[in-house]
């Protein structure tokens, strides 16, 4: 008997001295990016290696970054004593699957972060089309003992809101990306150029009907202003549809920390008939990926336009200012330093193309985004994050691709 309960005595005084470890732990629910979660971002991103290959101070573990090294939604943690076993559950919820983590924390006194490895429901992701909150649960055990459950509010972004910058006073996606005190994540607009969009199919057959050219060759025949003819077909059919350029830029829910930017899909713009400079810019994309004219997109302070390539190598290249379709005051003037190819094309064109306002924006947009290339060269060839060439044949490769198109009610 004595033996018994003395055997009691030492289990209910281990239990004891566990549950005081476990109070004693401090914790908190986490959230990235201000708190905010993007769709776009987690969708974009899900086949993609945040580290490169050759990168091998990224690849360092942080010892005090745990579980999933680029998870958005954790808990922070400081331990009393080394070697704390840790569990932490991520509870179910409307966009991501229960998650747990366990392992130790080999330090006492210092802050951990600890990220379980979320599964996403990537269909209720994708169909979120407004700014909600929501709220997410964890639960920690410590030593085997439970340390209770804290939550978390996150602002649940549209489908449509596109992250572009991050600020580097929390921890980011990619490390590496760290540019001018901010993690530069231009790179996500590439998820909204489309070019497997079933809508473009449509325009290429509208942009056929417009007799400037025949078909759609790409770079078969290796000469820039084949190239720039095919270009000037799209901008053709899409000016005829109505196209014109609106200024909603207005996201949201704006943050001081991460910066993001509102951007229509392909449908919604067609739809519409109408685009802002980015909207413009990533459907113009869309469209001369479908015909194998690789484009990349262009960021300056505030504004967005596209470019392409006059040749596959992607030694010569022009931009296109897609706020200009639509404009009623354009005048086609040959001005001095504009792009060679313009030229070349201009004299080829028939007369009667030559007089339409079709040919007149087109020139204009080539003339001004072509010289903003030139004006501010040294500026993308830069560090500098407001100034961003985004090919988008490189974001492909390295696994962003585009947001699915789904078909409305």
């Amino acid at each position: 008997m004595k033996f018994l309960r003395s055997v009691v005595v030492s289990a209910v005084a281990l239990s004891f001295a566990s549950i005081g470890r476990a109070a004693e732990v401090e914790w908190k629910a986490e959230a990235n990016m201000d708190h905010q979660l993007f769709p776009s971002l987690i969708i974009a991103t899900a086949s993609v290696r945040p580290i490169e290959e050759e990168d091998a101070e990224a690849k360092e573990p942080d010892p005090y970054l745990l579980g999933e090294r680029f998870g958005l939604v954790g808990i922070s943690i400081t331990a009393k004593a080394a070697n704390t076993k840790v569990k932490v559950t991520l509870k179910e919820n409307e966009l991501m699957a229960a998650a747990t983590w366990e392992g130790e924390l080999a330090e006492a006194g210092h802050a951990y972060f600890i990220a379980p490895k979320v599964t996403y429901k990537f269909d209720k992701l994708r169909a979120v089309t407004q700014q909600v909150p929501m709220n997410i649960s964890f639960t920690v055990a410590v030593d085997g003992e439970e340390a209770g459950e804290k939550s978390e509010t996150l602002q649940v972004r549209s489908i449509n809101d596109c992250p572009f910058g991050v600020s580097n006073q929390e921890e980011t996606l990619n490390d590496e990306n760290f540019i001018a005190g901010s993690a530069e994540i231009g790179w996500m607009f590439a998820a909204y150029v489309n070019e497997n969009h079933p809508l473009i199919d449509k325009i290429l057959q509208e942009a056929l009907g417009t007799k400037i050219v025949n078909s759609f060759l790409g770079y078969q025949t290796d000469k820039p202003a084949d190239v720039m003819q095919q270009v000037f077909a799209v901008w053709s059919a899409l000016q005829k549809r109505g196209i014109q350029y609106s200024n909603t830029t207005t996201t949201p829910g704006g943050s001081e920390v991460v910066n993001s930017q509102y951007v229509r899909f392909v449908d919604q713009s067609l739809k519409n008939t109408q685009a802002n400079c980015v909207d413009g810019s990533v459907l113009f994309a869309s469209i001369l990926r479908k015909i194998s004219i690789n484009p990349f997109l262009v960021t300056i302070p505030g504004h967005m336009y596209v470019g392409f390539y006059l040749k596959p190598d992607k030694s010569v290249f022009v931009g296109l200012e897609t706020t200009a379709i639509g404009i009623a005051d354009a005048k086609d003037e040959e001005k001095s330093g504009e792009p060679p190819v313009l030229t070349a094309l201009r004299k080829n064109l028939d007369g009667k193309v030559r007089d339409g306002r079709d040919w007149k924006t087109f020139a204009k947009a080539i003339q001004l985004a072509s010289d903003d290339l030139d004006k501010n060269k040294e500026r993308f060839e830069s560090t500098d994050p407001n100034y961003q060439l985004i090919d988008l044949d490189e974001a492909r490769s390295k696994g962003i691709m585009p947001l699915p198109y789904t078909a409305g009610p």
